[in-house]
């Protein structure tokens, strides 16, 4: 869930019974020290980013469905690209299902009566050894887990719904525990940037010379003591005179202030190396864990082909096939084997133009293995969807070995007659 939706999560448990509630400072504050906020940021954001490379690299793909053999378009591709239910479309739920897949480890996907997709956002998953899995109080949330959600009140078994799991360890609980380590040095590392260009000084009260010493009133009049002035001094004053670029700071009689900064307020380059070589560290991590390349998660843009490459065969194809293969064994089972299944192409993540295939389409079509149709898709154009660009056509360069014999063979025997002559 995003800190959005456990928030709402958070308050609702507050508003039983359809009552009206308030919320307050007070309530922000208690779900930030119980709830999530406290987790490393840095962490944060690597994840969400290289989920969202993920997301949004498999929400470019095509499901493409067969039926005996021959592609056709029928209501599961509608729903797979376009629709997959009346509140989402195709794109945002691939988003929504990739993030469900790698924060959680799983995702859950129900179908209605009407033929909707829905993704689970909680649920009781109950495993058996030796017979199918049940799932339990089933909750769906509105977008972004503002809306009411609605519980499904049956339980569903694992022949029912769609469930994919990439592994049976959770990939983010282990990152977690690892990037627990770094935080602390992080921490570490950034206390000491701040300590090396902070501002030190050593701030002198003399007791004699502030015994008598009259420092006002307050607003409603009454007067103002030592331990108001000395709270207002290091709270207020002092806070400003040091986030200014210049300032004066007046100080009441027995108080004095003496800056000790000196050559410590420049920052080395150690400090910094420090801070930098540590968010490298755990940006490397992630990607890791996730088969991102590093570059391509930090944003190096140098080879960015070769790193797309990379990313599609091991982060988002391994990704693809655990979706197609629970996606063919659940909607199509047995009727794989007869050539009705879908499939999801990861060649549309990469935008080919014209002139980058136009060798390859040449051999393609001279070899007979792309149509006219076939090449216009992969560079991204509209299909003809005539007859004559759905046509295979084939170059007198390639021949049936069966003829070729036959030819040689032929060629032998008017060889022997001719010598016979």
């Amino acid at each position: 869930m995003s800190v959005i939706t456990d928030f709402w999560k958070f308050i609702r448990g507050k508003t039983m019974g359809g009552k009206t509630y308030k919320i307050s400072l007070k309530d922000i504050e208690e779900f930030a020290n119980g709830g999530r906020w406290d987790e490393l940021a840095l962490y944060e954001f690597a994840l969400h980013s290289g989920i969202n490379i993920i997301a949004n690299a498999l929400s470019a793909c095509e499901v493409r469905t067969f039926d005996k053999w021959k592609e056709v378009k029928t209501d599961q591709y509608y729903r797979w690209n376009y629709e997959p239910n009346v509140n989402m479309n195709a794109a945002q739920f691939r988003q929504k299902l990739v993030w469900s897949l790698i924060y959680r480890n799983e995702c859950l996907v129900i179908q209605t009566k009407k033929g909707d997709l829905l993704i689970a956002d909680s649920y009781e998953h109950e495993q058996y050894a030796l017979r199918q899995d049940l799932f339990r109080s089933v909750t769906i949330y509105g977008d972004g887990g503002i809306s009411s959600p609605y519980t499904f009140d049956k339980a569903f078994r694992m022949e029912d719904v769609l469930f994919y799991r990439l592994s049976n360890r959770n990939i983010t609980a282990l990152l977690k525990k690892l990037i627990e380590e770094y935080e602390k040095l992080l921490e570490s590392a950034i206390q000491k940037f701040y300590k090396s260009g902070g501002e030190r000084g050593v701030m002198t009260i003399d007791a004699n010379a502030t015994a008598n010493v009259s420092y006002g009133t307050k607003e409603d009049g009454t007067p103002r003591t030592f331990n108001d002035v000395y709270t207002e001094l290091m709270n207020k004053q002092f806070e400003k005179y040091f986030k200014s670029q210049n300032a004066v700071l007046p100080l009441f009689k027995g108080f004095s202030y003496e800056t000790k900064g000196g050559e410590t307020s420049k920052k080395s380059t150690s400090e910094v190396k420090d801070v930098t070589d540590l968010t490298d560290e755990i940006y490397d991590k992630v990607a890791n864990a996730m088969q991102i390349p590093p570059a391509l998660l930090k944003g190096d843009i140098a080879d960015v082909t070769a790193l797309t490459k990379n990313l599609i065969t091991f982060a988002i194809e391994p990704i693809a096939n655990v979706i197609e293969t629970e996606n063919n064994r659940k909607l199509y089972r047995k009727e794989v084997l007869k050539g009705t299944y879908q499939m999801i192409d990861t060649s549309t993540i990469m935008h080919m133009t014209a002139a980058e295939i136009a060798t390859a389409s040449d051999k393609m079509i001279a070899c007979g293995g792309w149509d006219i149709d076939e090449i216009r898709r992969k560079a991204g154009d509209p299909i003809l969807n005539t007859p004559w660009s759905r046509k295979h056509f084939i170059t007198r360069n390639y021949e049936d070995i069966e003829n070729l014999e036959g030819q040689k063979a032929d060629a032998a025997i008017s060889g022997e007659d001719g010598a016979n002559k």
